[in-house]
C-alpha cells in the first residue's frame, strides 16, 4: 500500500505591520510572534522615514517551518524603502537592531512568500512521489526537493540542499496540477511565491514503500 500524506495551505493575509508598527528606538517589542496560519512566511522591515537606515543591521530570532530555532542578520531599510529576509518563519520573537533608529519608526510584519514544513519520503522508492495540488484563488507555488537527510539537519530548515523539482508540472504554478518528485528524493516541502487575500490550497502526497 502507498504512503498518504496531505496538507492544506491557507495562509494569512500579508500584512506588514503584522509583528510590530512603528519600531523606534533602540528596543523593539513585538506585539504579535506569528501570522496564526501555521506557516513560516518570510519577514519584512519597511523604514517609515526618509533616514537612510541601511548601515544597520538587525537580528530575527524565532523558529522555522519545523520549529526548529533560526536566526538571520538583515540589513535594515534605505530611505523609506523595505527588506525582506531569506529565511522563513513560523514565529518571530525578537528583532534586535544593531544600534537605534532614535525617534524613527520601522514596520515589521510578514510578506506573501511561505514555506510549509519538511515531509520526509522514501528514498528507496523506485518511482518518484505523486503529488496532487488543488488550488482555490489566485496563488502561485512550487514544490521544493532535498536529497539531504531531514533527520539530521545541522541547525533550520534552510540547512538543507533545496530545489526546484524536475518535473515543471509543479514549479511556479498557478492551477490544479499533478506531477512527479525525483527518484530518491529524501525531503519535500511547498514554496508559496506570491498570494492573493483569500488564496489557499490543498496538496495530497502518495509514495509507494519500495
Amino acid at each position: 500500500m502507498p504512503k498518504l500524506q496531505s496538507f492544506d495551505v491557507d495562509p494569512a493575509n500579508a500584512s506588514l505591520t503584522g509583528f510590530l508598527s512603528n519600531a523606534t528606538g533602540a528596543t523593539w517589542t513585538l506585539t504579535a510572534t506569528s501570522s496564526g496560519d501555521s506557516l513560516a512566511h518570510r519577514v519584512s522591515i519597511r523604514n517609515d522615514s526618509a533616514t537612510d537606515h541601511s548601515g544597520k543591521t538587525a537580528i530575527l530570532t524565532g523558529t522555522d517551518a519545523d520549529g526548529n530555532a533560526q536566526t538571520e542578520t538583515v540589513t535594515l531599510p534605505g530611505t523609506s524603502a523595505t527588506i525582506e529576509s531569506t529565511k522563513y518563519f513560523l514565529s518571530l520573537t525578537t528583532v534586535v537592531p544593531s544600534a537605534t533608529i532614535s525617534s524613527d519608526t520601522m514596520d515589521i510584519g510578514w510578506v506573501d512568500e511561505v514555506s510549509t514544513k519538511t515531509f520526509v519520503m522514501n528514498r528507496h522508492a523506485s518511482t518518484g512521489a505523486l503529488v496532487q495540488v488543488d488550488v482555490t484563488g489566485t496563488i502561485d507555488f512550487t514544490v521544493q526537493v532535498s536529497a539531504g537527510d531531514p533527520q539530521n539537519m545541522s541547525s533550520d530548515q534552510e540547512s538543507m540542499p533545496w530545489i526546484a523539482a524536475q518535473d515543471t508540472d509543479l514549479v511556479t504554478q498557478t492551477t490544479d496540477i499533478s506531477g512527479h518528485l525525483d527518484v530518491h528524493t529524501t525531503a519535500m516541502r511547498l514554496i508559496v511565491n506570491s498570494y492573493t487575500d483569500t488564496a489557499e490550497l490543498q496538496a495530497y502526497i502518495s509514495q509507494g514503500y519500495q
